[in-house]
């Protein structure tokens, strides 16, 4: 080697921080043993913890009547015993069900439904057209469904023909939307598990109370598990405690109510709702008589923001009162948030006089979410002339205050229907209108949408005529949240009204 390049050598190496020596490691070397345990501890912290059984909360003791029984996990665990004659899909979209179809007379006032021939109930007898007749007279007669079922005036069924028929006081094509209600066998309501066409059926045994598969089941899919094992609670509190500590592997909450606390990371997935939240008017009197001050004050509401930060997401912003994921919905009329726009609406509708206008945001103080929701509404639109008090009351003071027109705005909450009938919410003496909002076009339009052939075309035309007189501000529709803990279920995908939608589709992991 050239004698110039070993002092360039070991200045290399120097620099490098390198030895031309080797010398012993300062680390003892590894036990290969200490080595398999360490990396068999990562995977199993890498595992997720895949329970021995799937598990479900139930009212232990109380009856599974889909007509009768409680809201929540009641009817969860329910929905799997019971099957509608028409499911709601992806769009809140009627597809028949127990049903094969229907039919309408001449006057639009006759619904002749199908009955689907080859179902068995899970005692092996036959589902009849008896059957669904009786169970829509006790759902018309029930605290559930009665509201839905209200223009019903008459039900009757044929053997002969398998139908079913049902009158209505006034026309409704979207009837059949209405009709996600789950039939029992006849004669057998009275007990505390009725007889049902589900893809599982209720068993009492020495271990526990359980579901398992129903023999019988007409539509013969696969279904994830053997068994679904019940576990008793109380009440949602139970529940959510039983969810946190692993006891129960799927619960179904209202993220605008109380959550579990405490449960790690579950996986979640939204099931959608008609509820609506909005903003609703006092139409009789002051600045919101005016068309173009509630129109100004509905293009200044952040839905967005509003939904991402108070929702975590778990609604659907909306500019109408019908659901954005339904195909009557028309996206295209929407005005999205625009800050610049709201105040030159503001502007327009005459609230840039300098004189302030003191007004009051109603809300009731229990929920949390909604007073949150108003009091970032009143912050934002506290524009101009506003300046905007939120006013929380306890529930019941909050309803009478509403009753008696004490207030400029509200912060509301309803229940819609999926026929999207409107009436009581913004109709001439509606149940619902509280803010008084009176317009002979927007109830003919709304008799017109009920009872149109071509239902889209007339919520478009519905809808253009909300966008003008704003009755209410509508804001979005919440979601239900169905909670499973972290990799224990694959490909859940709850529609309208139903948790467990394309169940033979679902992998549940167990240990």
């Amino acid at each position: 080697m050239n004698r110039l390049l070993i002092p360039l050598l070991a200045l290399l190496l120097l620099f490098t921080g390198c030895s031309a020596v080797p010398q012993e490691s300062e680390e003892p070397a590894r036990d290969w043993a200490e080595f398999q345990q360490e990396q068999a501890q990562q995977q199993e912290k890498d595992t997720p913890d895949y329970p021995d059984a799937f598990s479900m909360a139930y009212h232990q003791g109380h009856t599974l009547d889909p007509i009768t029984c409680g809201e929540g996990i009641q009817q969860d665990v329910s929905s799997l015993l019971f099957e509608p004659i028409f499911r709601l899909d992806a769009t809140f979209s009627p597809e028949p069900l127990l049903c094969t179809g229907y039919s309408w007379d001449e006057s639009g006032l006759v619904c002749t439904l199908t009955v689907r021939e080859g179902v068995l109930f899970s005692d092996g007898s036959s589902l009849t057209p008896a059957d669904v007749a009786d169970t829509l007279r006790r759902a018309a007669a029930s605290p559930r469904y009665a509201y839905r079922l209200r223009e019903v005036t008459g039900i009757s069924s044929s053997s002969r023909s398998g139908t079913v028929t049902v009158t209505l006081a006034a026309p409704n094509q979207g009837f059949p939307a209405l009709l996600d209600i789950p039939v029992v066998k006849s004669g057998t309501e009275g007990q505390s598990v009725p007889v049902g066409t589900g893809p599982y059926v209720f068993v009492t045994a020495s271990e526990g109370d359980r579901l398992l598969p129903n023999s019988d089941w007409w539509q013969g899919k696969s279904r994830p598990v053997a068994s679904i094992e019940l576990v008793h609670a109380k009440d949602l509190d139970t529940a959510m405690h039983l969810f946190s500590s692993h006891r129960v592997e799927l619960l179904t909450t209202d993220p605008t109510g109380e959550t579990p606390t405490a449960m790690g990371q579950p996986d979640t997935a939204d099931r959608p709702t008609a509820i609506l939240q909005f903003i609703g008017f006092n139409t009789r009197q002051g600045i919101f008589a005016d068309a173009a001050a509630r129109s100004a004050f509905s293009r200044g509401i952040q839905r967005d923001m509003l939904v991402d930060a108070f929702l975590s997401g778990h609604a659907q912003v909306a500019y109408f009162p019908i659901s954005p994921i339904s195909p009557l919905y028309p996206a295209d009329l929407a005005s999205a948030y625009d800050y610049e726009e709201t105040l030159t609406a503001l502007q327009r509708a005459g609230q840039s006089t300098g004189q302030i206008q003191e007004l009051t945001l109603l809300v009731n103080e229990e929920n949390s979410f909604r007073l949150a929701n108003a009091q970032f509404i009143a912050e934002n639109l506290s524009l101009l002339d506003w300046h905007i008090t939120v006013r929380a009351l306890p529930w019941a003071e909050y309803l009478a205050a509403l009753a008696a027109g004490d207030f400029d705005l509200y912060y509301g909450e309803a229940r819609l229907t999926a026929d999207w009938d409107l009436r009581d919410l913004v109709g001439t003496a509606g149940l619902l209108n509280y803010g008084g909002y009176t317009n002979p076009l927007l109830d003919a339009a709304m008799l017109n949408f009920a009872g149109a052939s071509d239902r889209t075309a007339a919520a478009r035309r519905l809808c253009i005529l909300l966008r003008e007189e704003v009755p209410i501000a509508p804001i979005c529709f919440q979601c239900d949240t169905v909670l499973t803990h972290a990799g224990v279920v694959d490909c859940i995908s709850p529609t309208p009204g139903y948790t467990f939608a394309g169940l033979e589709k679902w992998a549940i992991h167990l240990s």
